[in-house]
């Protein structure tokens, strides 16, 4: 079946919403934040609503190759850009953080050390071995796995739905679909997830982010010509701005003010998207 790029835009997000809010709507009557597996596993569960709608609109209506998201090498350079550029973003984040007093190192492991307590696990580990740990999974490992979960947003995100919107221009498509991108993610704020005590606030601010990084994420995948690129850059972000960092390494973080949720981060991941434009790398 023929359909133009807004008939596939909008029959994308009349579908992605729904079910992904459907999914919300469960996890918030289990508990939410307060049951913290069922949320995380509800959780990884919606990320591939995204990519299994595009997906199904790529094979069964509209005819596509799924080579068409995207899922193919393209220039490999842009993978290791794609790493190190959210890794120098994450540590500019969180040196700023530190630098203005807004976090501190947790030199004891003690915030880690917790965590594995409620796990069960209460060996005497010296606090450097744990943090060492942290530090390379947050590097490596974590961006690893966190690839899989990436991939189920960014095969619809960057791999469907910009591609559709690219007839708006670059930037108008990576400024829509970012917004897009943000508002999905309403439910899950509204239920304390990465701004807890500030729901209102918060869907303003992860939109606000998304904007910044559709188009950090959008100039990855329209330069390399891979939605690989994008994948592994959000697997980083994941990973490391919005997991590992502020969960172990450096704490008494104010979502709203410091760390990768907040003003800092959201400048420091501005100033990026904001040099791409002006560079003409997405105009």
């Amino acid at each position: 079946m023929q359909l133009s790029p807004k008939k596939k835009v909008l029959l994308f997000v009349a579908i992605v919403f729904p079910l992904t809010w459907l999914i919300d709507l469960v996890n918030w009557l289990l508990g939410g934040t307060d049951n913290l597996i069922m949320f995380t596993v509800l959780m990884v569960v919606a990320m591939f609503v995204p990519a299994v709608v595009a997906a199904i609109i790529m094979q069964w209506v509209t005819k596509e190759k799924l080579r068409d998201a995207g899922v193919k090498w393209g220039k490999k350079r842009y993978i290791l850009k794609a790493y190190l550029l959210m890794l120098a973003i994450a540590l500019v984040t969180y040196g700023l953080t530190l630098v203005v007093g807004w976090g501190r190192i947790d030199s004891d492991a003690s915030t880690l050390k917790e965590f594995l307590d409620t796990l069960g696990v209460t060996a005497d580990i010296p606090s450097s071995v744990l943090l060492g740990v942290v530090g390379f999974t947050a590097l490596f490992t974590g961006v690893i796995v966190n690839t899989t979960y990436a991939f189920g947003e960014e095969f619809g995100w960057r791999g469907f739905l910009l591609p559709n919107l690219l007839h708006l221009g670059k930037l108008k498509a990576c400024l829509i679909s970012g917004v897009i991108w943000g508002v999905w993610h309403t439910p899950l704020i509204l239920m304390g997830h990465l701004y807890e005590g500030y729901p209102v606030l918060g869907v303003l601010m992860i939109t606000i982010m998304c904007v910044f990084l559709g188009i950090i994420f959008g100039w990855l995948r329209i330069a390399s010509g891979s939605l690989i690129p994008a994948i592994v850059a959000h697997a980083a972000l994941n990973a490391q701005m919005l997991a590992y960092f502020p969960s172990f390494l450096v704490t008494d973080v104010d979502p709203v003010l410091g760390g990768g949720t907040g003003i800092i981060g959201l400048g420091v991941m501005g100033v990026v998207a904001l040099w791409l434009v002006v560079t003409r790398r997405v105009r």
